[in-house]
């Protein structure tokens, strides 16, 4: 009887040994995984950066309902913009080939107006020059350089204004987006 004893000794020394290893290893996970909580998040500016030049590249005139910038909307009535097949891209394309830099940024906080997050900003430049905002506020330019995530998105954008038949473009569009 003597060998039953010596051998559950052994069986609690095991059994307390493998209780204290497990309580490490949570004791671990757990570090690990707060440690990685203040990481920021690259993916969501980087989406919505894709998402607006996407938006912008493929949407239509036609296909627009907006009281500004789509058929029957204000610029379509007053014969501002004349072609429904332009892209959205392409329409602000023709705003700058024809020096309209001011409807090209109205045009566009129209188009982004109440569905853009708030805690993001974005610019939109096309030929490196700012499209919108055109005049940046102070603030607007002190997040810009004190971010630490500036996603860029870019298009090449052209087209033919179907008025004169002058081709525009091609011009560099580039998107930019940061919290």
């Amino acid at each position: 009887m003597k060998k039953r004893c010596c051998i559950n000794r052994r069986g609690y020394f095991f059994l307390i040994d493998s209780v204290l290893a497990l309580g490490v290893l949570a004791i671990g996970a757990f570090l690990i995984f707060t440690f990685y909580t203040d990481v920021p998040e690259v993916e969501p500016p980087e989406i919505l950066s894709e998402d607006i030049m996407d938006f912008f590249a493929t949407s239509k005139i036609k296909d627009i309902n907006n009281e500004y910038a789509g058929l029957g909307g204000e610029l379509w009535d007053s014969g501002v913009i004349t072609n429904a097949e332009n892209t959205l891209l392409q329409q602000i394309a023709e705003f700058y080939a024809d020096d309209n830099l001011d409807i090209a940024e109205k045009f566009i906080v129209n188009l982004t107006v109440n569905s853009f997050p708030q805690q993001y900003i974005f610019e939109f430049r096309l030929n490196k020059e700012l499209i919108y905002p055109k005049d940046p506020t102070e603030e607007h330019l002190d997040s810009k350089s004190s971010t630490r995530i500036l996603i860029p998105s870019k298009k090449i954008v052209y087209g033919i204004n179907q008025e004169t038949g002058d081709m525009f473009g091609p011009y560099n569009a580039e998107v930019l987006v940061w919290q």
